[in-house]
């Protein structure tokens, strides 16, 4: 046979068996990814759900007084970081709206005025005729909207008009984040948002709020809302949404 011809044939044979095995790793690539996806679509809940954590919640004073369920509470403008200071306003409001909802106290009076000293603030509880004010302060708020980590700490002090000693004083916070990105080559997992900053205040609201209900009322109650609070459900976003009732694990205080 011609040489020629001979070094023809065998290129052609080299080139059939370089697409020969390209088929091969393709296929072989196809079938393995496809057997993943079962393992994968298992877990995908967990990697597409916002990562959220809340508390511990510390109580550096508290009160069993039952006889403040039949006190007024005035609520005062929180304090807030100084780069940050438009967010005092809807703070304040969205506190306000959880405690008239929890009934912690008789009545919760809303004060606008700003103070700048423990007397200034009992001064315009007074006026009020308010039994108790509520002092709030914001030390930690970023929010990153919700492809990013969002998080908010309060600290609260309940103090009583007439003496201006603390009888309240506990702190919690709440973070959230979306979950990790996971680019696959035959199947993608895309994270759902995270809550909103101010659904998380909401929800932090919420469980402080029920914390200083549950030092207020009487045992039996308190077994009661313990008890029907631990049967209720988590929502699909996996922290409570207070305006549809639904208290898990995580809003609780």
């Amino acid at each position: 046979m011609n040489p020629q011809k001979m070094e023809k044939v065998m290129v052609s044979q080299k080139g059939c068996w370089k697409r020969f095995f390209w088929a091969l790793g393709v296929c072989a690539g196809i079938l393995a990814g496809t057997a993943g996806c079962e393992t994968l679509w298992d877990h995908e809940p967990y990697l597409s759900q916002p990562k959220i954590k809340a508390g511990p919640q510390e109580v550096f004073v508290r009160t069993q007084d039952m006889r403040m369920r039949r006190m007024r509470m005035a609520i005062l403008p929180f304090r807030v970081p100084a780069q940050v200071t438009d967010v005092s306003y809807p703070i304040t409001e969205v506190f306000h709206r959880q405690l008239l909802e929890k009934r912690p106290f008789l009545g919760v009076v809303r004060i606008n005025q700003y103070y700048n000293s423990l007397a200034e603030a009992q001064r315009l509880a007074k006026a009020q005729g308010a039994d108790l004010f509520l002092m709030g302060e914001v030390p930690y708020f970023i929010d990153s909207g919700t492809t990013g980590r969002s998080g908010v700490q309060v600290d609260l002090r309940v103090v009583e008009t007439k003496t201006g000693g603390t009888v309240w004083y506990l702190s919690d916070n709440i973070m959230a984040q979306p979950a990790p990105m996971m680019d696959l080559w035959v199947t993608e997992t895309k994270p759902k948002p995270s809550p909103s900053i101010y659904f998380l205040v909401d929800t932090l609201a919420a469980r402080m709020s029920l914390a200083m209900l549950s030092d207020l009322e009487p045992p039996e109650e308190h077994q009661a809302t313990a008890s029907s609070s631990g049967s209720q459900k988590k929502t699909s976003t996996g922290i409570c949404n207070p305006g549809e009732g639904e208290l898990p694990e995580i809003c609780k205080p």
